[in-house]
């Protein structure tokens, strides 16, 4: 049983040190943002989990203008089901590049109802 708690404990310390508090201040940017550092992958789960509320406007929901002061503009609107895009990563490999994560946010009435994290790999 203690060996299962240590096990649960590795995994939580090696997924932790992935992780960063959200800072708008280094998610704006492009060059540090998406690409070099890569912040917004560090600090995707804080901006998900602790800065952004979902709901209708009476459960108080993040509305779109502070969504886009928190994070900025999307990057692209998805065309199927029109959620809005933010590129978290861009992965590289053989093919360049060769995959991509994304934040899909998507509202009702201009508040933040849903998210979704797409991740992708394509095949080399």
């Amino acid at each position: 049983m203690k060996y299962l708690f240590l096990i649960i404990g590795l995994i939580f310390f090696s997924c932790s040190n992935e992780r960063m508090k959200f800072k708008s201040s280094k998610w704006l940017p492009v060059e540090s943002g998406l690409y070099g550092e890569n912040y917004r992958k560090k600090m995707v789960w804080d901006l998900v989990h602790n800065k952004l509320s979902f709901g209708s406007q009476e459960e108080k929901g993040t509305s779109k203008e502070e969504v886009v002061k928190l994070i900025g503009e999307p990057d692209r609107i998805d065309k199927c089901d029109f959620s809005e895009v933010y590129d978290i990563e861009e992965k590289y490999g053989y093919v360049d590049p060769n995959g991509y994560t994304a934040l899909k946010l998507s509202y009702v009435e201009g508040v933040l109802v849903f998210w979704k994290i797409e991740e992708s790999t394509f095949r080399e």
